[in-house]
C-alpha cells in the first residue's frame, strides 16, 4: 500500500482535470481526448469502441485468462455548487456521480502496469464507457463482442458511494442494485364545462383512481419479503379551473431485483388501467421504457473478493434500488460490482449522489487501484 500511495498526487491531478470537463451521454469529445492522450503518453495504443467509448487491452503473462475493469465517463445535468478551485467549466454540467473518480482508477491502473510490467500476471482489458447515466452505453459495447475477442473471464466495476464510510469497500453476492423501468400513462377523457360534469369524462378523476390503484400494487400484489419500488414523479393535466380535463399524463419509475417480479408489476399496471377505463369511461395509453437489468454479482467472484480484501477494509453492502448498466456485462460474463466509500461528514463529503455538492477525497481511489491489482495478481484462474 505504501508504494501505491505514491500515486496519490497523480490521482488528484487526473481526477481534478477530468472533473472540470463534464460531458453528456455519448457526446464526450474532450473526455475521450484526455483519456486517449493519457494512455498514449504511457506507450499504449487505445482503441475506440461504439464511437463513444475507449478500450485498452494490456497483454499479460496469462494471455488466455483476461479480466476487465469498466469505468463510466459521462456526467450529469447538474449545476455545481462546490467551492473548490477545480469546479466544472461547463455551466449546468457536473461530475456529480463519481465518474471522474471511476475513470481515474482505470487510468491509474494503466499507469501502474506501465511502471511495473512485472505485475502483468494476466491480461487486462480496460473499458471506458460512455452513456451510463443514459441512454445506456454498456449494452452496445457488449454487443460488439469485445469480451469474447479478448477472452475475458470476469469483469469488475467500482462505484463511489457517500453512504459508505470513507475508504471502505463494500459489495455482496447476488442482487446488489435494482432493475428499473420508466412508465408513462396518458389518460384520455372528454372535455366540458365543470358545471355540467355529466356531459364530460374527467381525466383528472380517472387519474386519481389510477394512481390509487397503482400505489396498491406493492402492498397487495407483492410478497412482503421482496423489495419493490413504484414511484410516480410526473403528473400533468388540465387547462382551467372550470374546465373538465380532457387529458392527463402520469409518469414514474418502477424497480425490483428480478425480471419475474418486474413483468408481474407491468402486467398488473395494465390490468389496473383497464379497470379504470371501465369504471370512468376513459381510455388509457400505457408505455414502458425498460432501462437497466438488476446488478447481480457472481458468487464465485464474491468469494475471491472475500479472500483478497481484508476484513478491516470491507463492510457488507445492503442492496439498494439504484440502477446501473454494469448489469449488461454481467449478463454476458461473471461480474462483480464494488462500492468504494466516500462518506466523511467531518470533511463535508456526505452529500448524496447526483447532488450539486457531491465531492470526495481522492485518496479513496488508491483503494480501488489496490483492489484491482489484487484481482490481477490472483493466482488461480477465473
Amino acid at each position: 500500500m505504501e508504494l501505491l500511495n505514491t500515486y496519490l498526487d497523480e490521482a488528484i491531478r487526473i481526477r481534478q482535470e477530468l472533473h472540470q470537463i463534464p460531458e453528456e451521454g455519448l457526446n464526450l469529445p474532450k473526455t475521450k481526448k484526455y483519456i486517449i492522450n493519457y494512455l498514449e503518453n504511457l506507450g499504449y495504443q487505445p482503441e475506440m469502441i461504439c464511437n463513444a467509448g475507449i478500450n485498452l487491452h494490456i497483454q499479460g503473462e496469462d494471455k488466455d485468462n483476461s479480466i476487465a475493469f469498466r469505468a463510466d465517463m459521462d456526467a450529469l445535468c447538474v449545476t455545481e455548487e462546490t467551492e473548490h478551485g477545480f469546479a466544472s467549466i461547463y455551466p449546468g454540467w457536473m461530475h456529480a456521480c463519481g465518474h471522474d473518480g471511476h475513470m481515474t482508477m482505470n487510468l491509474l491502473l494503466a499507469k501502474y502496469l506501465a511502471d511495473h510490467p512485472e505485475e502483468k500476471k494476466r491480461s487486462v482489458l480496460l473499458i471506458f464507457q460512455a452513456g451510463e447515466e443514459g441512454p445506456g452505453g454498456a449494452e452496445p459495447i457488449v454487443k460488439t463482442g469485445i469480451l469474447k475477442k479478448y477472452d475475458v473471464k470476469a469483469i469488475f466495476g467500482y462505484h463511489l458511494f457517500p453512504f459508505i464510510k470513507e475508504g471502505m469497500l463494500s459489495t455482496t453476492s447476488g442482487p446488489m442494485m435494482g432493475q428499473n423501468s420508466g412508465f408513462y400513462f396518458t389518460v384520455h377523457g372528454k372535455s366540458g364545462h365543470a358545471a355540467q360534469p355529466q356531459r364530460s369524462v374527467d381525466a383528472i378523476v380517472a387519474s386519481a383512481s389510477l394512481i390509487t390503484g397503482i400505489q396498491s400494487i406493492v402492498s397487495r400484489n407483492v410478497n412482503p419479503m421482496k423489495s419493490v419500488v413504484i414511484a410516480i414523479g410526473l403528473l400533468n393535466g388540465g387547462t382551467r379551473i372550470n374546465v373538465v380535463a380532457e387529458e392527463v399524463k402520469i409518469g414514474g419509475t418502477m424497480r425490483s431485483f428480478s425480471e419475474e417480479t418486474h413483468l408481474m408489476l407491468q402486467n398488473r399496471m395494465g390490468e389496473v388501467a383497464k379497470g379504470v377505463e371501465l369504471i370512468h369511461g376513459c381510455t388509457i395509453d400505457l408505455e414502458f421504457v425498460d432501462m437497466y437489468p438488476s446488478v447481480i454479482n457472481d458468487a464465485s467472484l464474491y468469494d475471491i473478493y472475500l479472500k483478497l480484501c481484508e476484513p478491516k477494509d470491507r463492510v457488507v453492502f445492503r442492496k439498494v434500488m439504484l440502477a446501473e448498466d454494469f448489469s449488461y456485462y454481467q449478463k454476458e460474463i461473471p461480474g462483480l460490482f464494488i462500492g468504494i466509500g466516500t462518506g466523511n461528514a467531518s470533511k463535508g463529503f456526505d452529500e448524496n449522489l447526483h447532488s450539486s455538492r457531491f465531492d470526495f477525497d481522492e485518496k479513496v481511489l488508491i483503494k480501488g487501484l489496490e483492489m484491482s491489482l489484487k484481482f490481477i495478481n490472483y493466482k488461480k484462474k477465473y
